[in-house]
């Protein structure tokens, strides 16, 4: 089933970074208007090379105010709002002995509230607009534990999944759906400036896949939930990670050879 989003307008949060550009690029492709909201404003401005007819909006999810005033300018643009898409986020790492409390409330502001804030400010218009999907971009982390951030990133990013199931079903009504996917390694920007060479080369291995994931491989499954191939889903998830939740020894190759006949 193809995609064809002619005359449907995405809000991404984090719409200048690796996987909001890679949503935005293929939304784009499949016909749909784009409000790109970022708080990163040289990225957001280099965005408009990218995508010259967007609405580029400087804002921050952690604000409420400020997803308020970001809708509001979606609606004097273009008068609707079908798909909500948040991505904005990231981590510190620190363990729970070296996380101070302001560390501890900025993350949870980013990963949690972030997207709360957003689907509040948001969803009305959706509904005015006759309905729609929201998608949270939150983390394999969510099921497990963060590898590159610490506990406040995976008790933000498990909480998701409470705010997706919840927000799911208080929208239902307003023929608005709310899923979540949850991405393994992905290779952005943003993973390179901060991993070591040791661990570029090592990440791969603990996969099934063997390899990196790319921005690309997680707005393939966004833009799934936002089309009509997914219209019996709401309130669940879905794992983008390479097989890495499978968990399997990380010696691969010693693995087949102690199974060899």
């Amino acid at each position: 089933m193809s995609n064809d989003f002619s005359g449907k307008v995405a809000l991404i949060t984090g719409g200048a970074g690796g996987m909001g550009v890679s949503t935005a690029r293929m939304l784009q492709e499949a016909g749909a208007s784009l409000a790109l909201i970022d708080n990163n404003e040289a990225a957001l401005a280099e965005s408009r090379d990218r995508f010259p007819d967007a609405l580029p909006i400087a804002g921050d999810v952690t604000d409420l105010s400020s997803m308020t005033r970001a809708c509001q300018a979606i609606e004097a643009r273009f008068g609707r709002l079908d798909f909500v898409i948040s991505v904005a986020g990231g981590g510190l790492p620190r363990s729970i002995g070296t996380m101070t409390e302001t560390d501890w409330h900025r993350t949870l502001d980013l990963n949690l509230t972030g997207p709360f804030n957003v689907i509040k400010a948001a969803t009305p218009l959706v509904k005015q607009s006759g309905g729609g999907s929201v998608v949270i971009v939150a983390s394999l982390a969510a099921l497990g534990i963060s590898l590159n951030s610490g506990v406040s990133y995976t008790a933000a990013k498990a909480g998701l999944l409470g705010l997706t199931r919840h927000a799911a079903y208080e929208l239902a009504s307003d023929k608005i759906r709310v899923n979540a996917v949850l991405p393994g390694a992905v290779l952005t920007d943003q993973m390179k400036n901060k991993i070591s060479p040791q661990d570029y080369a090592a990440i791969p291995k603990r996969s099934p896949i063997e390899r990196w994931i790319t921005p690309d491989e997680i707005a393939g499954p966004i833009l799934f939930f936002c089309s009509d191939a997914s219209t019996a889903c709401t309130g669940t998830h879905l794992l983008v990670d390479g097989g890495w939740f499978i968990n399997g020894p990380e010696d691969r190759e010693a693995y087949f050879r102690q199974r060899m006949p």
